[in-house]
């Protein structure tokens, strides 16, 4: 955040502009009017960054090589990065969210989205999987992601199960429980593989019974 946009002035504000914008702040944001002690020192922070904004803004050669900084590159990228990374956090959350709610073609969207800003987080692909292979005919690009998001971090427990749940989807138990085991080989407390391989453990057990009642009731 620029010192301009904490004074919430222009970026060619005045000398009085800027110096009225601060007493505004100032009145409002003075840890002394806080009587919280946390709240008063986090008023504090925010104080410091006002006042350094204001004594920066207000010294013509301290502004002006300070104006130079928000034209140089390096300045440029981190804010482009910063806008990036803030932008792809959004849109992981909102595709979490329609993921939830089980509109798997809308949380594709969003995840999707994630990976483009930032291409090598697993994170984002490893989800981006999970939401392709509950459409019809996404299964080898959701192996594809959630793959990657495991070599990429192969110590995440929690991917080996986003990569079970793929395979188990697409109907492919044998490694679907090597998915589920390998994650509780670097996290023995993953809920998330327990609960799977319980299930695929009753489903077995089910299909163990009807295959022993159907032979018995045939001899």
């Amino acid at each position: 955040m620029s010192y301009y946009t904490i004074l919430g002035v222009d970026k060619n504000a005045t000398m009085d502009e800027i110096r009225k914008a601060y007493l505004s702040l100032a009145k409002k944001y003075h840890p002394d009017k806080f009587t919280d002690k946390e709240e008063a020192e986090k008023m504090n922070e925010k104080f410091s960054m006002i006042v350094k904004a204001y004594r920066t803004l207000l010294d013509d050669t301290k502004r002006a090589e300070y104006d130079k900084t928000l034209t140089s590159v390096s300045f440029k990228e981190k804010l482009e990065q910063s806008t990036k990374r803030l932008q792809a956090k959004m849109a992981f959350k909102n595709g979490l969210e329609y993921y939830k709610k089980g509109d798997f073609w809308r949380s594709e969207k969003y995840f999707r989205s994630a990976v483009t800003f930032f291409p090598d987080r697993a994170l984002y692909k490893s989800y981006l999987g999970l939401s392709l292979v509950h459409q019809k005919g996404m299964g080898d690009e959701a192996l594809k992601y959630c793959q990657e998001a495991v070599e990429k971090e192969l110590y995440n427990s929690h991917f080996h199960v986003n990569l079970g749940i793929v395979y188990r989807i697409l109907g492919d138990t044998k490694n679907a429980i090597k998915c589920f085991e390998e994650a509780l080989s670097w996290n023995k407390n993953d809920s998330r593989a327990l609960k799977e391989l319980q299930k695929m453990k009753v489903k077995e057990r089910m299909k163990r019974g009807l295959f022993s009642r159907f032979f018995n009731k045939g001899g």
